[in-house]
């Protein structure tokens, strides 16, 4: 009887698995999942795509895997301009850099996107100049002057609202150049943001970037930090009628302005965060070129940090490096944090590397003068900290005050300033 029961249900599973059997795979796909990108995916997980490209003839060449793959579309944006569609792309940009965003979007319209950058270097033998991580900054009607490679190349400096190059806003003769640099002088043009080409002789365009164009009063670095009592330098364009800086409610008309620059004692405040404004004489309000965009007021903080190095400075081993001279650092306390901050160089700048080898390259190394480690040098990647803090124990106090600096050598970074606290 046992024997018989257990025929039986052997047959039950055997049936119930002949009819769990299917001539194609289960489908789990439904065009009301929510749209996922598989990958690529970098191993940080921040699902960051950032292409560094050689030169305008190597093709942002790449393809991403979506779920559900039957019911998304994927859109690639450039500086928020649709240029593609579909998981694959093969295409060819200008030197610049550009922002990149790549939308996975469902029929049923629900959306997921990843961000990243795409970044092209020059040509060896094209005009190029490096511009900084914000761009160039233009006036109108005021001599400019941009410095780089090939410059004698230059026969006109255009500025285009698109990447293509095919709305050319204005195209100016350089008034006076040679190898290394070029001086011109812009038209009449509407603030806003626009691509930098360069014309050749005959008629070649060759990228170089990007230039926000401003006709007001502009400040566009100093206003991030203070110290009250301190003489405290704020730089920009057209600040030439700047008439009072405001701190919270605090008023201070005891300035000094250039063009350029605006100087003033700063007024004493907490440590802390503060609001900051300026206005014109005729008061108008002076604008801030932040991150986030060109706003009227900012937050600036009085920092319980204390200075010891202000760049900006690249690192390039022992051609280029930083470097703290030992009576400087003797005000830093065994048990202090040193704070290093830092960016990445972008592709082109003549810091950043030298042959295809060095694209991906960036080391910092922090030591004495005579190259003894404080600690061991260490690749610098999407996870290193910015800035990037350490503690300062004796046995690092001894060796800087008694190698003469604390020095930071390294790879394809710019060492923008370094305190204590």
């Amino acid at each position: 009887m046992k024997a018989k029961y257990l025929y039986i249900a052997v047959l039950a599973v055997m049936v119930a698995m002949t009819a769990c059997k299917k001539d194609e795979p289960f489908d789990t796909q439904s065009k009301d999942d929510a749209p996922l990108i598989l990958k690529p995916y970098n191993e940080s997980g921040t699902g960051s795509f950032t292409y560094n490209l050689a030169n305008p003839d190597v093709p942002l060449l790449d393809s991403v895997t979506v779920t559900p793959s039957d019911y998304t579309t994927v859109n690639w944006y450039i500086d928020e301009v649709l240029v593609h569609t579909g998981t694959k792309i093969q295409m060819n940009f200008m030197t610049g850099t550009y922002a990149l965003l790549i939308e996975a979007v469902t029929d049923a319209g629900k959306r997921t996107t990843r961000s990243g950058s795409v970044t092209v270097g020059p040509y060896n033998d094209a005009p190029y100049a490096a511009a900084p991580a914000g761009g160039f900054h233009l006036v109108p009607g005021v001599a400019m002057q941009m410095t780089g490679q090939n410059m004698s190349r230059v026969a006109e400096v255009v500025l285009s609202n698109d990447f293509y190059t095919v709305d050319e806003v204005c195209a100016c003769a350089p008034s006076s150049q040679d190898d290394s640099q070029i001086t011109f002088t812009l038209p009449e043009v509407a603030d806003g943001a626009y691509y930098v080409r360069f014309r050749d002789p005959a008629g070649l365009l060759f990228g170089s970037g990007n230039a926000s164009v401003h006709n007001g009063a502009v400040i566009l670095e100093g206003y991030e930090e203070f110290v009250p009592g301190d003489t405290w330098v704020m730089s920009g364009v057209n600040l030439d009628n700047v008439a009072s800086v405001k701190v919270d409610e605090t008023v201070v008309t005891a300035l000094t302005v250039t063009s350029t620059s605006v100087t003033l004692t700063a007024p004493a405040a907490e440590v802390g965060e503060h609001t900051l404004s300026m206005t014109n004489k005729d008061g108008s309000v002076v604008l801030f070129v932040t991150s986030e965009g060109t706003v009227s007021e900012v937050k600036t903080i009085v920092s319980n940090e204390t200075t010891l190095w202000t760049g900006p400075n690249y690192i390039q081993w022992n051609e280029n490096r930083v470097r703290v001279e030992s009576d400087v650092m003797t005000q830093v306390p065994a048990g202090a944090t040193i704070i290093i901050y830092w960016e990445k160089l972008p592709a082109g700048h003549e810091g950043y590397y030298e042959g295809e080898e060095y694209k991906e390259y960036q080391k910092m190394k922090v030591m004495t003068a005579w190259w003894t480690d404080l600690f061991p040098e260490f690749d610098v990647t999407d996870d290193t900290p910015c800035p990037y803090s350490f503690t300062y124990d004796q046995t690092m106090k001894d060796l800087v005050e008694g190698q003469n600096a604390l020095s930071i050598a390294g790879w394809g970074l710019m060492i923008n300033k370094i305190t204590y606290k």
